[in-house]
């Protein structure tokens, strides 16, 4: 209204159906012969998706440096926990140490062997390694993935039941891509059951479909609203700052590049939904050697 230009000018806007929409504006003033504004020209461009993708790929920057914290957390704690293992061990070894103090001893030790392979699978998940293919244990993955979610999945009451098939055939693949790929499936199903209000429950089951290997993660929360959008990337359902939409779009990636598939299903006469990954299985014992590299003659 004094006459300036005002440019880029970003505003939040309700539209018409409610929804809450971000507007970049432009504002022209218009002049008479005597030089008063008359009038305004207002240009207003929706930049909705635009200002959404933005803030999704600060929030991937920052939990990528969030990462690297944990990285460096990890290694400083491992200090503390070797000298406690060797303490421990020197003192099982002393023959003065009576045996009632031998059993807090044993609990220390396992404990603190327990933390440091906690630590491993920390520093194992955040370490960046070239891709490798050889022959891995899905079953193996599995476990060592549970196990960095145990305190959230034991402190919050949700009953984790493992279900796998023991002669589970081997897959080419890398073992920290596939363990990335079952922790999202994981943290998914954590989110999905927490606030539900009724005994939580996730069911993992690896089987032997001759061809492939299966793992479902069954888990008894809300279902999925649009299970066709879920593996688009940046789409996601959680609150802003809880979630970048990109986590099941890098599954899928993961599990085609490893010539699998993934899938996912609300569940039918019952709670919750059931995400599947469906990777080759290794035909023979035989052809492991082979898989690594070892030519047979």
């Amino acid at each position: 209204m004094a006459g300036h230009q005002v440019d880029n000018l970003d505003l939040q806007i309700y539209r018409g159906d409610g929804r809450l929409g971000q507007f970049s504006v432009n504002l022209s003033p218009m002049r008479d012969e005597q030089g008063s504004v008359t009038s305004i020209v207002v240009v207003m461009t929706d930049i909705t998706d635009a200002a959404m993708l933005q803030s999704k790929l600060m929030h991937a920057e920052k939990m990528a440096a969030v990462g690297q914290l944990v990285s460096g957390v990890a290694h400083e704690v491992n200090n503390p926990l070797t000298a406690i293992l060797g303490f421990a061990d020197l003192l099982m070894e002393n023959a003065e140490v009576p045996e009632s103090a031998r059993k807090d001893l044993r609990v220390i030790l396992q404990e603190a062997q327990r933390t440091k392979q906690i630590v491993q699978n920390l520093l194992s998940f955040a370490r960046q390694n070239p891709p490798q293919r050889k022959p891995v244990q899905l079953n193996t993955i599995l476990i060592r993935t549970v196990q960095l979610r145990s305190y959230d999945f034991t402190s919050h009451g949700i009953d984790v039941v493992e279900l796998f098939d023991q002669n589970l055939p081997y897959v080419i693949g890398d073992s920290h891509q596939l363990q990335q790929v079952f922790l999202n499936i994981l943290n998914n199903a954590y989110d999905a059951v927490r606030e539900t209000g009724r005994l939580a429950r996730i069911e993992i089951m690896t089987a032997n479909l001759g061809d492939f290997v299966e793992v479902s993660f069954r888990d008894n929360g809300e279902g999925i609203a649009t299970p066709d959008r879920i593996f688009d990337p940046f789409f996601t359902t959680k609150e802003v700052g809880k979630g970048t939409g990109l986590g099941l779009s890098i599954c899928y990636g993961i599990v085609r590049e490893h010539g699998g598939e993934i899938l996912c299903h609300n569940n039918v006469g019952g709670e919750g939904a059931t995400f599947i990954v469906r990777l080759p299985a290794l035909a023979e014992t035989a052809s492991l050697g082979a898989a690594a590299g070892v030519i047979q003659r």
